[in-house]
């Protein structure tokens, strides 16, 4: 008799919560926001080392890992390769879509987070606004180190954080500290100017994959790229970000890993 009343008891406890009660979601932690400016340049563009020069004051103020920039050569300002004659041209097919996409008519131009392509002097204010969002997703990237070819398969994770996130994962592979002319403010032409940020290729297609993710969950994407033989891999970065109509949600900038860690 005492045990059937203590299970009626244990039933009548169970009873007494509410079914909303019994399972509390615990809501993920918030990401650090990161912002993705889109330097649309040249280096016949005289003008384009201030936007440059603002871009480098950003990352001071902010972070480089808060502010993330991609050089994108293309348009009658930039410069396509040209070995035999020892010209370091920075211009890319791709870079040259992208700039025909966004209708970019005048440089230096660029976008923060896909708000709309404006001058540099412009960007400040909405890095700014950026910044105060809340990222949607967590990014992270790895890539085994090059083989014999160059090839390196990179992995990419997306994991959502807050609400369900739908659009494309764009992966980007990125240079620093290339030296190549340059037209300056002043007119003269720098042969030793320092290029940073340069975008090289798209890794994953000119526009990216889809993507959908919900929140606590994850999706990831693996793809084997193929460097080039002139691109120092010691400057090389991966860039990956996740993007839709209403902009970029969140944007991350890894070195590209050459040997193999112990």
């Amino acid at each position: 008799m005492l045990y059937a009343v203590m299970a009626v008891c244990a039933l009548m406890a169970c009873d007494n919560i509410a079914e909303d009660d019994r399972l509390i979601y615990e809501p993920l932690p918030e990401v650090n926001r990161s912002v993705l400016i889109e330097d649309f340049t040249g280096q016949r563009c005289v003008n384009c080392p201030n936007a440059a020069e603002e871009i480098h004051n950003l990352q001071q103020e902010y972070g480089a890992d808060a502010v993330i920039a991609v050089g994108i050569h293309g348009g009658p300002m930039a410069v396509y390769p040209n070995p035999e004659r020892g010209i370091v041209g920075l211009a890319t097919e791709t870079g040259e879509k992208y700039n025909e996409y966004w209708k970019v008519e005048q440089w230096p131009m660029g976008m923060v987070n896909r708000g709309g392509v404006c001058p540099f002097t412009e960007w400040k204010a909405r890095v700014r606004e950026e910044l105060q969002k809340k990222a949607p997703v967590n990014i992270e990237v790895n890539n085994t180190p090059p083989d014999a070819d160059g090839k390196t398969l990179i992995s990419v994770s997306v994991e959502g954080v807050r609400g369900n996130t739908t659009g494309k994962l764009q992966i980007w592979m990125v240079e620093d500290n290339i030296k190549a002319i340059q037209l300056m403010p002043s007119g003269s032409a720098n042969q030793d100017y320092i290029h940073q940020h340069v975008f090289r290729a798209a890794v994953n297609g000119e526009w990216g994959e889809e993507i959908s993710v919900s929140e606590g969950k994850s999706v990831g994407t693996e793809t084997t790229f193929a460097l080039q033989a002139d691109w120092n891999r010691d400057n090389l970065k991966i860039v990956a970000f996740v993007y839709n109509d209403q902009g970029v949600g969140q944007v991350v900038c890894v070195p590209l890993t050459t040997k193999i860690i112990d």
